[in-house]
């Protein structure tokens, strides 16, 4: 989902417990080739959800989240191209972070993009949008019930 942001609304909700982190995305993301930059930023009490965000007071920001322990058996395949671009040397180089949308007419409920999620290397925090080589056992628009799951 993205969203707009009012930057003053936005540092007054998460006050001073909030990290911040910049991903570089030098390919941008899918349907915003030119976001090169964003912020991955959270709040320990929030997570796991976290915002993916343009650091201007009126960019794009994206709920994303990562899927360890939320989505049983979820295994992400990446092309050897990506791995060579990220600089990848070990699956706990990378981190995951798939997109979230809000669901309006079904409260309690979101979907995921397990099929396209955005790769960072945690040690650079270079990120690229990938398609995961294993897409066809995962959906775009994997629905999560959250009312009922102790998120």
């Amino acid at each position: 989902m993205k969203l707009k942001i009012d930057e003053d609304a936005f540092n007054q909700a998460f006050g001073t417990n909030v990290q911040r982190n910049k991903i570089e995305l030098p390919y941008g993301l899918f349907g915003f080739p030119e976001i090169r930059s964003m912020e991955l930023v959270f709040d320990q009490e929030e997570l796991p959800f976290m915002w993916l965000r343009e650091n201007k007071s009126d960019g794009l920001a994206f709920i994303v989240l990562e899927p360890g322990g939320i989505i049983p058996n979820y295994t992400v395949e990446i092309a050897d191209a990506d791995v060579k671009h990220l600089e990848i040397s070990s699956p706990m180089d990378t981190m995951i972070l798939n997109i979230v949308t809000l669901l309006p007419d079904q409260s309690g409920r979101i979907s995921l993009n397990l099929v396209g999620p955005i790769i960072v290397n945690r040690n650079s925090l270079v990120g690229k949008q990938c398609i995961i080589n294993n897409h066809e056992e995962y959906s775009a628009r994997h629905i999560l019930d959250i009312s009922g799951e102790g998120l």
